[in-house]
């Protein structure tokens, strides 16, 4: 045993001393600011071997002209230009598809003063570069990187996963969910009477959790009971809204803004179902999406055939992708049977 556990740390070492990209480096986004103040925060991995980068979870705030978006492998696509012996150039692109003024495709270029070969565990970005632009817009709008670097990581970033639990409140008779333990905690105390656990719930991935696959930062609307216009005052619906697909994300944000108002674009991470024939991935179920159809518009969201076809008999309607109806793909919990 002590011969073989020698032999291994003296293996290890020595893969270790050789410069060879065996697998792609995690660098983090560090202190990196926009020129409007705002901030991009994240990481991604970067093989210099094959110039390639293969995960990444970049997020960066609002602006005048942008929401907050998280670039994730499930939302958008990476180019990398890779000079010989030079920097690499990143460009990360995202499509929305969704046609018309401010709908369109989103780029965020990441350029690097040096290579990303691991001889530098941090290094800086090139400000005259390195910014992100929304060209479907006319005149073209963006926004420069003043500042930042990118900075080596010891370890991947981990993959964690949440749990997201329902609550309801019978006198609104609307469900609401959430990932967030601050916020169960909030819910459970009484802050908000009314509310309870209906003990349904799903697994998902934590915000900035390692990703990768058609795995989608799920965004998150609020409708208040009562909107405010120039022209006066409005009821509102007193309801969330979640969606795991960004054209949708940006649809709602830009069709719905004078009532549905945005507060996050990730509360969670969670799979996107095939959007022809709401497939989800080897290891996910499906998420249903019922909506009450009512002025007060709410939804519930469940992994539930059962609960579906009850909700759809009291007047709800079924809402996704496919012919079954799938909203979005909850890791598959995984249940473990001994004999005794």
């Amino acid at each position: 045993m002590i011969v073989s556990i020698r032999l291994w740390f003296l293996l290890t070492t020595l893969v270790a001393s050789l410069h060879v990209a065996a697998a792609p480096r995690f660098w983090s986004l560090t202190d990196v600011r926009f020129n409007d103040g705002t901030v991009a925060t994240g990481y991604l991995s970067y093989d210099d071997a094959t110039q390639t980068i293969s995960n990444w979870n970049v997020r960066v705030d609002s602006g005048l002209f942008f929401a907050a978006f998280t670039y994730v492998p499930g939302d958008s696509i990476v180019n990398v230009v890779q000079p010989s012996g030079g920097a690499p150039k990143l460009d990360f692109s995202a499509t929305m598809g969704v046609p018309g003024p401010y709908f369109g495709v989103r780029q965020l270029q990441i350029t690097p003063v040096a290579a990303l070969d691991s001889s530098n565990a941090t290094v800086l970005l090139d400000t005259s570069s390195s910014r992100e632009d929304f060209p479907s817009l006319q005149p073209p709008r963006g926004r420069s990187i003043a500042a930042g670097s990118l900075t080596l990581m010891p370890v991947p970033p981990s993959v964690t996963t949440v749990q997201v639990d329902e609550f309801y409140d019978p006198v609104l008779r609307h469900y609401f969910i959430t990932a967030d333990d601050a916020e169960k905690q909030f819910l459970d105390a009484g802050a908000h009477p009314g509310w309870e656990r209906t003990g349904e719930s799903f697994k998902a991935y934590a915000r900035g959790s390692s990703t990768g696959g058609s795995i989608n930062p799920v965004c998150r609307f609020y409708s208040p009971p009562i909107i405010e216009w120039d022209v006066g005052f409005f009821e509102g619906a007193d309801s969330h809204f979640f969606s795991a697909d960004p054209a949708e994300c940006l649809s709602v944000f830009r069709k719905w803004e004078a009532s549905w108002f945005l507060e996050s674009e990730n509360v969670f991470q969670i799979n996107l179902p095939d959007k022809g024939t709401g497939a989800c991935p080897a290891g996910t179920i499906p998420v249903y999406r019922l909506w009450n159809q009512r002025a007060d518009s709410n939804h519930r969201y469940t992994t539930s055939a059962a609960i579906k076809a009850e909700m759809i008999a009291a007047g709800y309607a079924a809402e996704g992708y496919g012919a079954d109806g799938v909203a979005m793909c909850a890791v598959q919990q995984r249940i473990h049977r001994w004999t005794i």
